[in-house]
């Protein structure tokens, strides 16, 4: 195939594909309900996502960087973490 054909064939493809992939809410979003509605669940549910996502690993490093606090505290206080006091 000579490359004018496959640039014939690649502009005619990416002339069709939107035609194809009509997922756009503002184009047809508007179509009916339930497809608006699925369009704003989605969009307050990826935005919400990556909050989410960001306080999980904050409260994550939080829980751990408390938890090795105590046990340095028991440790100077010559207290096993695991086994109570030491004699």
């Amino acid at each position: 195939m000579s490359a004018r054909v496959r640039a014939l064939w690649l502009a005619l493809g990416l002339w069709l594909t939107p035609a194809l992939a009509s997922a756009c809410a503002v184009c047809t979003g508007g179509e009916n309900e339930d497809s608006a509605f699925a369009f704003i669940l989605m969009t307050v549910f990826m935005s919400c996502l990556p909050l989410v996502l960001i306080g999980t690993i904050a409260w994550f490093l939080r829980r751990a960087f408390r938890e090795r606090e105590a046990k340095a505290q028991q440790r100077l206080a010559g207290l096993s973490p695991e086994t109570g006091p030491t004699p």
